[in-house]
């Protein structure tokens, strides 16, 4: 089976990074990669530290089946208005979220294929069987992880190579295929500006607890314990679904009334959501 062609934009980054060296190191025997970089200390990285080559915008473009874009979210907008248009008919064009097709700043074409991909991040639900592999946090190098992807527009057979890139590429176990709105919902609302925010503030009152004397190890291993506790709980992974503590009912029911306010369900709306992506897109703009 011949090889799918892959080109990475912005290779030398975070994501960039990663995910190009899954596919150069782990699968080499099922991609051909050439790497794309613009930034000058990024490039001398590629090149001296991992001892790879960059290839011209021009002529990875030409090149690739698949395009992995792993550019900032912030400029998605303005560099696809760059590349796309160099793009040849029935590329894939992978982005790494989603924030920039719900604002629909990314620039599409109807002869390619566009699709987002994102990592779930190995879950503690997830049985880790190797020590590297538990003590990858945040997935790709070992640790197990899903991921979850959506079609913007496109081919489906075009589509189907961009999904086997992204397995790879993040190494993952499974890949959920949603609409694009719905890994929106997942990220900024349900990870970033609920999740992060609360474990954000129970960071800070770790913090406060060791002030007060608490041994830090001590009020970690209590609060992540619990933390994993209550998570199999609420979510329905302990046999026979066991209720909390009425203490418990009576803490979450405080908690409800002094830490969330009473409207913070509006961040489920579509509207809501639209503001928060564009002030993460724009923060000289906020419209929240």
């Amino acid at each position: 089976m011949s090889k799918i062609k892959v080109a990475v934009v912005g290779a030398g980054g975070k994501m960039g990074t990663r995910t190009s060296n899954n596919l150069i190191t782990k699968f080499s025997d099922k991609f051909d990669v050439k790497l794309v970089e613009t930034f000058e200390p990024a490039i001398k990285k590629i090149e001296n530290e991992r001892h790879l080559t960059v290839t011209p915008i021009e002529e990875a473009l030409d090149f690739a089946q698949v395009v992995v874009f792993a550019v900032p979210d912030s400029l998605i907008g303005k560099l696809s208005k760059e590349y796309v248009p160099m793009l040849k008919p029935g590329t894939g064009f992978l982005i790494l979220d989603p924030a920039a097709a719900v604002a629909r700043e990314l620039v599409t074409r109807d002869d390619c294929t566009f699709g987002v991909a994102h990592p779930c991040h190995p879950s503690y639900f997830k049985w880790q069987k190797e020590e590297e592999a538990y003590k990858d946090r945040f997935g790709g190098e070992g640790g197990h992880q899903d991921i979850v992807m959506s079609k913007i527009c496109g081919d489906d057979k075009v589509f189907d190579l961009m999904k086997e890139t992204a397995t790879c590429m993040y190494r993952a176990d499974q890949a959920y295929v949603l609409t694009t709105d719905q890994i929106a919902f997942l990220e900024p609302t349900l990870v970033e500006q609920m999740g992060a925010c609360f474990l954000y503030a129970m960071a800070e009152t770790v913090d406060e607890g060791v002030k007060r004397g608490i041994p830090k190890e001590a009020a970690v291993s209590f609060m992540t314990g619990h933390i994993f506790n209550l998570s199999a709980n609420f979510l329905g992974y302990l046999p026979g679904n066991p209720p909390v503590s009425d203490a418990c009912k009576v803490a979450i029911g405080i908690g409800n009334r002094t830490v969330l306010r009473e409207d913070w369900r509006k961040i489920w709306d579509h509207d809501e959501q639209m503001k928060v992506i564009h002030t993460m897109l724009h923060p000289d703009d906020p419209q929240i």
